[in-house]
């Protein structure tokens, strides 16, 4: 198993927000309330009448949430400043160190990734959607047409048999990737109310092809990028495999964060209604 290391921004740490929260208004330092926070967050789009409610007695509870899950994806993109999350589109991440290196593995490799930005996760859709809530489990399977990583990378190892190595930009797009999600809540309590805390958030990857493109491998040797790209391409497969463990702990770790901005400032009889 790989090991990463990833860096996001600090607005997706999860937290209570602060009580007695300094705003600056024209110049002017004034203290923002608890009453103002809340007030914002329960007149957020995404709590709004025209956003879907979905009730635990609903004999559809399941669908009704897939679908405003859904929804919920769609307004991500644009960022709910409410909740202190910025538009998704693209997410920034600002470093990921992803290394490989088990004895037995075909894949040796170090890689060291800054300013990544992740494209078009909120194209993706929700096609299955359970809950139980009494175990606060949520699982879900999406499909996302195609996720797009593009950052500067530095890389060393081997690849297969053959040496890599190269520091540059790199694009590494999933295509036709399906998802399989699942959120392993618990309950926590504050000012009386119940809020549900993302402890882990797990994440499996099921792409249906993915294509790697390192730009300056080899200190910009064509001939030797050509073929490296060539191994990588035609043996995508492979090196996901090696990879995928990696990648899906640091999407997971992403959207565990993501995920505790809205859950952990919404109490869940605002998002399960009884």
């Amino acid at each position: 198993m790989g090991r990463i290391k990833p860096t996001t921004r600090e607005q997706y740490a999860p937290h209570f927000p602060p009580t007695g929260t300094t705003d600056r208004i024209n110049g002017n330092d004034r203290e923002t309330t608890d009453d103002e926070r809340n007030h914002e967050v329960l007149h957020s789009p995404l709590l709004s009448s025209s956003f879907e409610k979905c009730h635990r007695s609903d004999p559809l509870f399941d669908q009704c949430l897939r679908n405003a899950v859904n929804g919920a994806i769609r307004m991500l993109k644009d960022g709910l400043p409410e909740f202190g999350i910025l538009p998704l589109e693209p997410l920034a991440v600002d470093s990921l160190v992803i290394e490989q290196g088990e004895p037995s593995s075909p894949i040796k490799l170090k890689q060291h990734f800054t300013n990544v930005r992740l494209s078009h996760l909120t194209e993706s859709t929700i096609l299955k959607y359970r809950t139980d809530l009494k175990k606060l489990i949520i699982k879900a399977e999406a499909i996302t047409p195609q996720v797009q990583f593009v950052g500067n990378y530095s890389m060393d190892g081997r690849i297969l048999v053959l040496p890599i190595t190269g520091n540059g930009v790199a694009n590494i797009t999933l295509h036709r990737l399906k998802t399989h999600h699942e959120l392993i809540g618990e309950l926590v309590e504050r000012n009386g109310e119940q809020y549900m805390h993302i402890r882990k958030y797990l994440v499996h990857f099921e792409p249906k092809l993915v294509t790697f493109e390192f730009g300056n491998l080899f200190n910009g040797d064509e001939r030797l990028g050509k073929t490296m790209h060539q191994v990588l391409n035609d043996n995508w497969e492979v090196v996901f495999r090696e990879l995928r463990s990696s990648y899906e702990d640091t999407f997971g770790y992403i959207f565990k964060k993501i995920s505790n901005q809205i859950f952990l400032k919404v109490p869940m009889n605002k998002i399960f209604l009884e």
